[in-house]
């Protein structure tokens, strides 16, 4: 008699002892008892009991999608999310990733970076070729007022700039201009310029300054202005032996301009010339991400990583 009550005891504890370490479905919503318990038990399940709370109503719309979460516990979760964030499990996502993207690159590469760089090399010709800054070089020399003859105002404020030939004699150019303070290294005023007298040595011509500037202009004097600014210049036209140089002679396709002053292209800046010369499909480096971090995330549990996706679909 004394073993049979034994016998009971011992298989009531043994059923306590399971019905106390069972781990529920995320299906299944928890009382508050168990939520408290849960986060004593670790802080992050505070996050993770919210997160799935947030599919809640779709559980309980949807018996079929409720059913394919059924043996995934919030313990099963919350181990999902903290290899996750583990730095073991980042590296070896970084090291897979940079490892496919290069090799896919390369393959990339292997096809069309001997075109590409045709390409660039033909450019660089072309605007070496036609580019009208190789003719003259431009510098600040000074500013000139002009008075009312029966008063001591000032009429207009001229801009003074020596021009410089580089390559013997030119017969006229353009150019535009940005006057920019060195303290806020900003553009404050910007004008353009055109001359049509023949020039074999430095020469100074006279512009009508900018009217932005010319009240600030009328009051200073040439030395303040180099001390405290600084002039931009980019040179249009320049006319030589009787024809006009400009970059209006070869037109370079916009996605390659943005490469033409660099010595070297980076891997992901060759994908993008590939892409807009060849239109082929090149390696986006965010999809490819997105591809080997979910590839990588099914691995370590795949129904953990079906839930997440539905949690954000419904955040």
């Amino acid at each position: 008699m004394r073993n049979k009550y034994l016998l009971i005891f011992a298989l009531g504890f043994t059923i306590l002892i399971s019905s106390c370490s069972k781990q529920k479905s995320v299906t299944e919503q928890l009382d508050l008892n168990e939520v408290s318990s849960l986060i004593e038990q670790d802080s992050l399940y505070e996050q993770i009991i919210q997160s799935v709370e947030i599919v809640r109503e779709v559980f309980e719309k949807d018996l079929v999608l409720k059913s394919k979460f059924k043996d995934l516990t919030y313990k099963d979760f919350l181990e999902y999310n903290k290899e996750l964030s583990d730095t073991i499990f980042q590296k070896n996502l970084y090291e897979k990733f940079e490892a496919e993207f290069n090799s896919r690159m390369d393959s990339l590469l292997k096809k069309y970076k001997e075109p590409v760089d045709k390409k660039i090399a033909f450019y660089k010709e072309q605007l070496e070729k036609y580019s009208p800054s190789k003719f003259f070089s431009i510098s600040f020399a000074g500013i000139n007022k002009e008075y009312y003859s029966s008063m001591r105002e000032v009429r207009q404020v001229n801009v003074k700039f020596k021009i410089t030939p580089l390559q013997g004699p030119i017969q006229g150019g353009s150019f535009r201009y940005k006057i920019i303070p060195k303290v806020t290294k900003k553009s404050v005023a910007s004008a353009g310029c055109r001359f049509s007298h023949y020039t074999k040595n430095p020469s100074v011509y006279m512009w009508e300054a900018p009217y932005d500037i010319e009240d600030e202009f009328e009051s200073t004097t040439t030395a303040r202005i180099k001390e405290n600014y600084d002039f931009e210049y980019e040179i249009l036209t320049a006319r030589v032996g009787g024809k006009t140089y400009s970059f209006d002679d070869i037109d370079v396709p916009f996605y390659f301009e943005l490469y033409l002053d660099k010595d070297t292209l980076t891997n992901y800046e060759y994908a993008n010339l590939i892409e807009e010369q060849f239109y082929v499909k090149s390696v986006s480096y965010f999809d490819l991400l997105m591809e080997i971090t979910n590839s990588e995330k099914q691995k370590v549990n795949k129904i953990a990583f079906e839930l997440e996706k539905l949690i954000k679909e419904n955040d």
